[in-house]
């Protein structure tokens, strides 16, 4: 990745795959020949931006959140007016509201800049999620490699606040440390490798999200004190995602972990209960900890399903709830170091229920407690499987 420097209107991220990204279909049987998408980007890089706005006003105490029938914390409107407030007015990144409407400073233009043309590959290499799109069309996806380049372009159109705008740009960075692109992004698909330039260099990603947290709180001090925010009553778990420095309950609100793996696919099939059994159990079917306490949804539940399933989980109140654990990968040539870079993100933003159908069908409610427990299994048994694996992994946050 190439910057100019902190002042400058136009940056140019260059960043070569490190993962499979699976190829979009813009028509049938024609994959899409832009490859990394700008619309892509933004929309990764307004989630985590929201993210580390609503970690900062977790830990200032600044979100309410409320209960609902269906989902177990919502943020509350004050809380979702607050948060796109500061990430698209004060940010940059867009904003619609009482303040009055405002289109993004940042304009994003993505190419590939690649040796040849984009020449999609069509079988599964045995990736999981791959493998589990195939099952309802051709899927195919461009492999990783020096030849498969690309350059993200973003324009900063006017310049309001810099400092706000700058820890904007230092988000995106993060961003694509944290997330692949494309579908399977939040398994490692279309990860990013990134080179930085002097003058918009860090020692690590632990040294970056410390850098970009901590610009994140000053910027939300700053506003809430101008804009007089208060809430009568704290939230006491987080409504939403956020990237946080508390704990609740004893348990990091936020992690962020690396992986020393050389072999991506180990990590990113762990989210496969035949995958994570044959490291486990040596044997494709067992009853690992996740399956013997029905608390497999926690890895992620899909679009809900019309009509009674066969076998798994199934909800009905919302329309899906994608997985808190987060998976990017990156060689040596990335800048910020090698291996899978693990998130982690509690939240308590769940269906109040789901129903699962094995050998029966049960119904499972769902609190904080049961939350709690999900998430901490889900961890250990993570833990247990790279370390079977001989995989050592390190903190990066908090």
């Amino acid at each position: 990745m190439s910057l100019g420097g902190a002042t400058s209107s136009r940056y140019v991220f260059i960043a070569s795959l490190s993962t499979p990204m699976v190829v979009g279909w813009y028509e049938p049987l024609q994959p899409d020949p832009m490859g990394i998408r700008a619309s892509e980007v933004k929309g990764l890089w307004r989630w985590w931006a929201r993210a580390f706005v609503a970690g900062a006003m977790y830990d200032l105490g600044l979100l309410e959140g409320f209960s609902r029938r269906d989902v177990v914390l919502s943020p509350s409107r004050d809380d979702v007016k607050r948060i796109n407030f500061v990430v698209g007015k004060v940010m940059g990144l867009g904003y619609a509201g009482d303040a009055g409407s405002e289109a993004s400073r940042f304009t994003i233009y993505t190419e590939y800049t690649g040796r040849g043309s984009l020449q999609p590959k069509c079988s599964s290499d045995g990736l999981q999620r791959i493998m589990l799109l195939a099952l309802k069309k051709s899927v195919c996806f461009y492999s990783p490699g020096p030849a498969t380049r690309f350059s993200i372009t973003v324009e900063k159109r006017r310049s309001v606040d810099s400092n706000a705008e700058l820890t904007a740009v230092k988000i995106l960075v993060a961003v694509l440390q944290l997330s692949g692109v494309g579908n399977g992004g939040r398994r490692g698909l279309g990860s990013l490798d990134l080179s930085l330039p002097p003058e918009l260099s860090f020692r690590d990603l632990r040294q970056l999200i410390s850098d970009v947290y901590d610009s994140t709180v000053d910027i939300v001090k700053r506003v809430a004190s101008r804009e007089h925010w208060n809430v009568r009553r704290q939230v006491a778990a987080p409504p939403l995602p956020v990237v946080s420095r508390k704990s609740f309950r004893g348990m990091p609100v936020t992690r962020v972990l690396l992986a020393r793996a050389r072999d991506f696919q180990a990590v990113h099939n762990f989210f496969t209960r035949s995958e994570r059994c044959r490291v486990l159990a040596g044997s494709p079917t067992c009853d690992d900890d996740l399956r013997k306490t029905l608390n497999a949804w926690v890895l992620g539940l899909p679009r809900g399903r019309g009509g009674a399933i066969s076998t798994g989980y199934t909800l009905r109140s919302i329309s899906r709830r994608a997985s808190p654990i987060l998976v990017a990968y990156h060689t040596r040539v990335n800048s910020l170091g090698e291996g899978a870079y693990i998130s982690i993100l509690f939240s308590a933003d769940w269906p109040t229920e789901v129903e699962w159908y094995g050998a029966g069908h049960q119904r499972i409610a769902i609190d904080l407690n049961r939350l709690c427990d999900a998430y901490t299994i889900a961890v250990n048994e993570l833990t247990a499987y790279l370390q079977r694996l001989g995989i050592v992994t390190s903190s990066i946050w908090p």
